[in-house]
């Protein structure tokens, strides 16, 4: 199977997958907004972002070098098995012991406990997170679906069956456990690969030394992602906290998920043809387009319909989470843009050009979140958050153009097109509900979506129509094969 077909079965199964999860997580999502209070949710959100924190030295980086490298994956494998459980129980005794600081610091003692017990999920998918990475590399992306199913389906179950029996956030809490045990043993049941115990000192230096960089910018990332959770968790809240997870919620399923959807595939595409430079360039034009189709009209119609999507579906209690909806949806635009291409800093051994662009977006929002905050409220928060990936998306391109040997406006225009369209789309939209604003708000939401939708795929058929005979061909390709 040539690299292009690969590509494309890769992003047809992880697409599709991920079609059932955004369906998957916007019930899940819908339901326990529901159920839960903006205060369970704030307290999940502190907890999940501690231990993602922790997540990024038990990897240090590794699962990427494996990605990467070309060669010796297996004894890259066999050490990596033997890392990152050791690596990981420390980890769980400093989060044990650092648990009654965290909650004093957040002034909520009840956060002591939530995050001794989630703590418990570094030690657990320390021994899942292999066999997710070598399936990724072989680019078996159809074995990589039912262990990603099925788990969301089991945290969906437990959360809600708890949720309704009134155990609050630890629903939340035991749902992420049970989630992470499933994710572990689905994924050693799909892959036929079963470690050594063996650990070969080179080979382990060699992919801490490439994962150095990674770790660097993942510190960074945290620290871009935590900022905000911290800043208004501390000064304004858990409920606002709780307002503001559930904005972020939303934006990144339809911005997000689906960039990382496509660097999923783009990561091991692009290391394939790392010594190839036209190849290479090809292969991250044509993903930055294909995500741009997507990402764009799925940013914006959320804009156009936020109003109404948290009134019908999650509620009038949601209602102050409207405004910073629509902000963190363009901040997610950005984000994704930043998500895929830094899987070709990534692909190419370049991993330090991603702390530069990280670093300057963490020094962004250290200057604005503050006052904007104090302004503004969660609305100011999400102004600070999404100023400062815009304005990385400018330097992330221009750092790409270099390697790609193509100008920044150059890529730039290979996502104009969609982003003409989807304006025009929220043009439509906003039209509509401007005129028929006294119908009933379940059908505003109906019919705005349809409206969106419509203009939407009309747009595409007229200017992708390349693109759309391509996708017919290799559909009907795979279906003959």
């Amino acid at each position: 199977m040539s690299l292009k077909n690969e590509a494309f079965h890769g992003i047809l199964w992880t697409t599709t997958t991920n079609i059932f999860m955004k369906i998957i997580n916007f019930a899940i999502s819908i339901t326990l907004a529901r159920l839960l209070t903006p205060s369970d949710f704030g307290l999940m959100s502190i907890s999940l972002a501690i231990i993602y924190f922790f997540e990024i030295f038990r990897d240090f980086g590794i699962g990427q070098a494996i990605i990467q490298k070309k060669e010796n994956t297996e004894v890259m494998a066999d050490s990596a098995f033997v890392i990152f459980p050791v690596v990981s129980f420390f980890l769980y005794v400093i989060l044990y012991l650092a648990a009654p600081i965290i909650a004093e610091f957040f002034k909520n003692a009840e956060l002591m406990n939530i995050i001794r017990v989630l703590s418990l999920s570094l030690v657990i998918w320390s021994f899942g997170s292999l066999p997710q990475t070598l399936l990724t590399k072989s680019l078996e992306f159809k074995k990589l679906a039912v262990p990603r199913l099925l788990s969301r389906v089991s945290y969906g179950t437990v959360t809600i069956i708890m949720a309704f029996l009134g155990f609050g956030v630890w629903s939340l809490v035991c749902g992420q456990i049970v989630m992470t045990i499933i994710n572990v043993i689905t994924y050693w049941h799909s892959i036929e690969w079963r470690p050594s115990l063996r650990l070969d000192i080179k080979i382990a230096y060699e992919l801490l030394s490439y994962g150095k960089h990674i770790i660097a910018t993942s510190v960074l990332i945290f620290f871009v992602s935590m900022i905000d959770i911290t800043v208004i968790g501390r000064f304004l809240g858990s409920e606002k906290l709780g307002y503001y997870s559930i904005a972020l919620t939303i934006a990144g399923i339809f911005t997000t998920q689906i960039s990382t959807t496509f660097s999923v595939v783009a990561f091991p595409v692009f290391s394939k043809v790392q010594d190839n430079k036209n190849k290479l360039r090809e292969a991250y034009l044509k993903t930055l387009k294909s995500v741009s189709i997507i990402i764009f009209p799925a940013a914006c119609g959320v804009i156009s319909v936020a109003y109404y999507l948290i009134k019908v579906i999650y509620g009038e209690k949601w209602l102050p989470a409207v405004v910073a909806l629509q902000v963190l949806c363009i901040n997610g635009l950005s984000g994704s843009i930043i998500n895929v291409t830094k899987n070709l800093y990534l692909a190419i051994g370049k991993p330090k050009i991603m702390t530069k662009i990280y670093f300057l977006q963490f020094f962004l929002i250290l200057i604005l979140i503050g006052p904007l905050t104090h302004e503004y409220g969660i609305i100011g928060t999400s102004m600070a958050v999404t100023a400062s990936s815009t304005v990385s998306v400018f330097l992330s391109l221009n750092e790409a153009g270099k390697l790609i040997g193509k100008g920044p406006l150059n890529i730039i225009n290979s996502m104009l097109p969609s982003s003409i369209g989807s304006v025009i789309m929220v043009l439509f939209v906003l039209t509509f509900q401007t005129l028929y604003h006294y119908l009933q708000p379940s059908l505003v939401l109906f019919l705005s979506v349809i409206l969106g939708a419509s203009s939407y795929c009309l747009f595409f058929r007229l200017i992708y129509k390349e693109e759309v005979e391509e996708i017919k061909w290799l559909v009907n390709s795979k279906m003959r094969s």
